[in-house]
């Protein structure tokens, strides 16, 4: 990702430094904001470059050079006319994302609205009962909330610590480390109160206890259907706003169990993460246990997967093992952002099996003031509300292309509160036995 940022980085070098002409963008933008009543869209967009451009030529007139050098622009996606300099154009993107950052303006309004129903899979379909309760993750559970007296530092088959677990009323689950799965060899097993937040890990195996136990005697009723409300800001590539998509219980669940493991988030060149100012946040991956219906990550991955197929129309997705985790993002000082980027490949090339396709961001904090997700080349700005989901494509739906970087976007900067967001990205033809770490570079 660093390669891909690499372009921005040398337009206009240090992103926290000031730009020499940043007060007379500042002032373009704020005069057609007093205008428009907005700092969004096609026409403020356009309102700033013509201001620009008349500045430069009155500058010119005079013999000055003392002014922001602009080229006339083409929209949808923002950049200069065929022909033109492209000086100054990723200086001027940048400067108006920071502009609109900082604006309060309500953000895009929809094109149309439409209802989506859903209706969850019954957690105990298909299952007889006598799964043994647990559900399994190729994963280890995460430092602390250890339990050291029960089994007494000894060894266990998967089986033993089952059953020692299961008559445990702390014991939520346990993980053990081995190069393969062997359930009937014997291992060092760690017992913990909590079978939450399993993270991925080369040779480790988590198990956690289902929260519904299923039994053929005493069937429960389905779980109840969703009926929720899709602003579509964008038809192509395709931008939609989901209401109410998070119950309150599930991001406290999820932000319970993220927070106290998360680290600083890196950003990618080749196979190697580095911190950067360019993404100021922490995060931690959230691993869906697809045994178990019930369980809090698996159910959102199945309603995010659903709402891709369903609404958004990428109806080859499907979850399961070999897409990516859920990546939970937490913003929490003053000025945490993620700077302009494009989640997937957005130069308009074309598609190739494997590659990523789409994004999902679910809101579970939203930040008092800033925050706000804006696509950064194309005019939209969405300001999230808790426990919705922004869901946002880059695969063309009517050809076999890639955007051309209308899904270019940012996460402004963390002016009051903290923002906390789960993140799904999408691919096409993930198995377990050709998943997404084979495909991401």
């Amino acid at each position: 990702m660093l390669a891909a940022l690499a372009p921005a980085l040398a337009a206009y070098g240090d992103p926290g430094a000031s730009h020499p002409h940043e007060a007379e963008v500042d002032s373009a933008c704020a005069t057609c904001f007093e205008r428009l009543g907005t700092a969004t869209g096609d026409s403020w967009t356009q309102c700033v470059i013509d201001d620009l451009l008349a500045r430069q030529e009155r500058a010119k007139a005079a013999g000055s050079d003392a002014y922001f050098p602009i080229a006339p622009h083409d929209l949808q996606p923002l950049a200069p006319k065929a022909g033109a300099s492209r000086a100054g154009a990723d200086s001027l993107n940048h400067l108006l994302r920071n502009y609109t950052c900082d604006v309060a303006d309500g953000g895009s309004q929809p094109l149309r609205s439409l209802t989506w129903e859903w209706q969850p899979p019954d957690p105990c379909e298909g299952v007889d009962g006598n799964d043994g309760g647990y559900g399994y993750t190729a994963g280890y559970l995460p430092a602390g909330n250890d339990l050291p007296g029960l089994g007494a530092g000894g060894t266990f088959t998967e089986e033993e610590a089952q059953t020692l677990c299961r008559n445990s009323p702390k014991c939520r689950g346990f993980t053990y480390s081995a190069p393969t799965r062997d359930q009937t060899a014997k291992h060092n097993v760690l017992f913990k109160s909590s079978g939450d937040g399993a993270s991925e890990g080369a040779g480790w195996h988590a198990f956690r206890k289902k929260y519904t136990v299923c039994d053929p005697e005493m069937p429960m009723p389905p779980p109840p259907a969703l009926r929720v409300r899709v602003d579509v800001l964008r038809e192509e590539p395709p931008v939609y706003v989901v209401h109410d998509f998070l119950s309150e219980w599930e991001c406290a669940f999820m932000m319970n169990t993220t927070i106290p493991h998360m680290s600083r988030s890196v950003v990618f060149s080749g196979s190697k993460g580095a911190t950067s100012s360019y993404r100021q946040s922490y995060t931690v991956n959230m691993l869906p246990d697809y045994s178990d219906e019930d369980f809090v990550v698996t159910r959102i991955s199945r309603r995010k997967f659903a709402f891709a197929r369903e609404v958004a129309g990428y109806d080859e997705l499907v979850e399961g093992p070999g897409q990516e985790p859920i990546n939970a993002v937490y913003y929490k000082d003053y000025g945490d952002q993620y700077r302009a980027h494009c989640d997937g490949e957005c130069h308009g090339g074309p598609y190739s099996k494997g590659r990523r396709i789409a994004t999902s961001l679910s809101y579970c904090e939203v930040a008092d003031t800033g925050g706000y997700t804006i696509f950064t080349r194309s005019g939209l700005k969405v300001v999230p509300k808790a426990r919705q989901m922004l869901f946002f494509g880059y695969k063309l739906k009517n050809s076999r292309r890639m955007d051309n970087g209308l899904t270019e976007h940012t996460g402004c900067p963390i002016r009051e509160g903290r923002k906390w967001i789960a993140t799904q990205w999408y691919r096409e033809g993930m198995t377990a036995e050709r998943g997404w770490e084979k495909m991401q570079h």
